[in-house]
């Protein structure tokens, strides 16, 4: 269970850099900005979730 929330949190840090990188450059447009980053949150969520409850 904790390789799967370190694989989560790993994800969501992949998606939080795209989605400063993004609003650094001006791309992706808004609404694929938001979903990026609602994945990051969602990926994180799981994470925490994970962890919580390998323990």
């Amino acid at each position: 269970m904790r390789v799967l929330a370190a694989l989560f949190a790993l994800v969501a840090v992949a998606c939080m850099s795209l989605a400063i990188v993004g609003m650094v450059t001006g791309r992706p447009g808004d609404r694929a900005g938001g979903l990026i980053r609602a994945l990051a949150v969602l990926s994180f969520g799981a994470a925490v979730a994970l962890n919580v409850l390998a323990h």
